[in-house]
């Protein structure tokens, strides 16, 4: 069987990978990395159709889905294979990758790297290439890029998986070495709050007026955040309020969140936060409007299931023991699985992602092609 052999194709990975990360595809401006990436596919003889969805959240283009077909074609179930294609916001700062040892790193040390989910992308694409140039056994093999991800996941919300038949996924976007499989993830609510209260002079008549702020923080003081127990975290994330320091402040709009694997506690965290609010706007006299979304479902996919099964064997081939993990922040996963795969979130190399320290080792990142590759080409009868 052939292996790949990263150290033969290192210099023109590299360059394709330090390409991709110049390119500027933060949330809503994907559509330069995804012609990128079209053209990558279309060279090698994958079809590649592209949705609208980023009509729905104001995004210049939407997600990408492919179809191979390999022709030496074996009878596994089909398999999908993930990452997205959006970074975090970086304001006014650019991405210039360099190599420090074994590390990738921006020489922009006010910037992001953008590795989250760069690697991912460009790690499908090599391992791509190699099954194909290479007519290496497989079943069928969706590939699906989504957009918009770093912002409330809203390709994989937005997706119609209809034309994806394969039941099993892969998603390559958590951070740590390669060897982790985020089997268990949580539920999540955004809670959004509106405290109304009265407008007035606050020298002349501060009486007349009722202080939405104080009704606000009055509230946020009785309401514990942070993690609640193993399972549950809330945070007070957004403030808004008040428009001069001589007026009264009418409006105060509060942003928070609530997570937890279980969804029990979720609904009841999420309860108390709007209760104690309510109580606060009773004794103050102020007006409450809230809305509580569900912005993902939570999973936990078992480890007899078959993409453990697949992600286990494919780790192992590598030489390396595989871990199981549980994980408090939400991806793609969370949805595709609310859609009714069965998908697991696969560590992809990147370290100390959304921030300035972000960067990817080499070594990684050959690793993470091979396990692409040894998911991709997994037997039956072995797992």
């Amino acid at each position: 069987m052939k292996e790949y052999d990263f150290k033969s194709n290192k210099e023109n990975f590299l360059k394709s990978f330090f390409d991709v990360l110049k390119i500027n595809s933060m949330s809503k401006n994907e559509l330069e990395l995804s012609v990128y990436v079209k053209n990558k596919l279309k060279k090698l003889g994958i079809d590649v159709l592209s949705d609208d969805c980023g009509k729905k959240f104001g995004g210049n283009t939407g997600n990408l889905t492919a179809k191979y077909v390999p022709k030496n074609i074996n009878d596994n179930p089909p398999i999908f294979l993930n990452a997205h294609l959006d970074t975090v916001r970086y304001d006014g700062f650019c991405i210039s990758p360099v190599m420090v040892g074994d590390k990738i790193v921006n020489e922009n040390k006010n910037c992001i790297l953008g590795a989250d989910d760069k690697a991912a992308v460009c790690a499908i694409l090599e391992a791509l290439e190699f099954l194909v140039k290479n007519n290496i056994e497989t079943g069928i093999i969706y590939i699906v890029f989504t957009v918009g991800e770093e912002i409330a996941l809203f390709g994989s919300r937005y997706i119609d998986m209809s034309g994806i038949d394969a039941k099993y996924g892969f998603v390559f976007d958590a951070d740590g070495d390669i060897g982790t499989i985020i089997n268990k993830a949580p539920f999540h609510n955004r809670i959004n709050i509106k405290i109304i209260g009265k407008a007035s002079h606050a020298g002349v008549s501060p009486e007349k007026g009722i202080n939405s702020i104080k009704s606000a923080a009055l509230a946020i003081s009785n309401i514990k955040t942070g993690r609640l127990d193993e399972e549950t975290t809330c945070n007070i994330g957004v403030i808004r309020g008040g428009i001069a320091t001589n007026i009264i402040p009418e409006i105060t709009e509060i942003e928070s969140e609530v997570r937890s694997i279980d969804e029990k506690k979720l609904n009841k965290v999420s309860d108390e936060l709007i209760c104690e609010f309510k109580k606060t706007s009773s004794i103050l006299g102020t007006k409450l409007e809230y809305e509580i979304l569900r912005e993902y479902d939570g999973y936990e996919i078992k480890q007899d299931t078959i993409p453990v099964k697949i992600a286990s064997y494919a780790i192992k081939k590598l030489g390396i023991s595989p871990t199981m993990k549980t994980t408090g922040g939400g991806s793609d996963t969370n949805n595709f699985n609310s859609k009714g795969k069965q998908v697991v979130n696969l560590s992809s190399g990147i370290e100390n992602c959304h921030s300035n320290e972000e960067f990817i080792k080499v070594s990684e990142l050959s690793k993470l092609i091979k396990l692409i590759i040894e998911i991709c080409r997994f037997k039956k009868e072995e797992i």
